[in-house]
């Protein structure tokens, strides 16, 4: 297999559609671990639309929503605990993550970023546009990220 037939893995454009218009903001890539697993629920993928629309709205120009972490197999959360610690041993990651496989890619972990000038969006405003369209929302990282999730929908 060539390099580059290999280097385009999960390059395949997501196609949604909110409030009746087709969107296509997203790729399979980013929602991919580092082996190359990807899956994510539709749902999940209209609700980041809908964030991306809220935080271009609010912004008055365009905004990147960065996804920085959706499905994890049992061995990327042991890696993860590994470094960061298990929530019940004082950590940060839950030994039962939205994030695995087996809930269905309905668990994100984010960024946002004001495209024209490459300024972050603040964590605590993600946070709050990601509560309108999340069943679930953590925004007190140190590294900036917010956590949401769709945990109401299984």
């Amino acid at each position: 297999m060539s390099e580059n037939f290999s280097s385009r893995r999960n390059e395949v454009r997501l196609l949604s559609t909110l409030d009746g218009v087709e969107m296509a903001n997203f790729r399979l890539r980013e929602f991919a671990n580092a082996e190359g697993l990807a899956m994510v629920h539709p749902e999940l993928l209209l609700a980041l639309e809908r964030v991306r629309r809220d935080l271009n709205a609010m912004a008055g120009e365009n905004v990147w929503v960065i996804i920085k972490d959706v499905v994890r197999t049992e061995a990327d959360l042991q890696r993860l605990a590994a470094r960061l610690g298990w929530t019940d041993e004082g950590g940060s990651v839950s030994r039962d993550s939205m994030h695995l496989s087996k809930y269905g890619g309905i668990a994100v972990d984010l960024v946002a970023i004001v495209a024209k000038s490459r300024h972050p969006v603040p964590q605590v405003t993600v946070g709050e546009v990601c509560r309108r369209h999340f069943d679930f929302v953590k925004d007190d990282y140190a590294n900036g990220h917010v956590h949401a999730d769709l945990r109401g929908h299984l």
